[in-house]
């Protein structure tokens, strides 16, 4: 049986049901860049999984801050974040990701 990393990071339910951890694999050093970028803008690197926080944080920077954030996420570039904007690819390429983060306008974030 296997159990996702994430899910046994914060639950420790499968080691004490007799489970053993048996591969931790460390974040790749582009996503470690970019939260460098966005702890540097003055999130909490904890709270990036809760969307309603990122969703407020977002609401707080100005154009300037939005496209740091966005340069930050083209610089370095990942697979695992290509995916994401390409579906129908399995992962996408950095040319078209590139630039569907630069020509996207700031769309106006849902309420909270």
């Amino acid at each position: 049986m296997e159990i996702p990393a994430v899910m046994a990071k914060y639950n420790p339910f499968a080691e004490r049901a007799g489970m053993r951890k048996i591969a931790e694999q460390p974040p790749p050093k582009e996503a470690l860049a970019i939260a460098e970028t966005l702890r540097k803008l003055g999130f909490n690197i904890h709270l990036l999984a809760s969307e309603k926080y990122v969703l407020n944080k977002l609401k707080s920077l100005s154009e300037k801050e939005i496209q740091t954030i966005k340069e930050a996420f083209v610089k370095n570039c990942h697979a695992r974040f290509t995916k994401y904007f390409f579906c129908h690819m399995p992962f996408g390429r950095k040319e078209e990701y590139a630039k569907s983060n630069e020509s996207k306008p700031r769309k106006a974030l849902p309420p909270n």
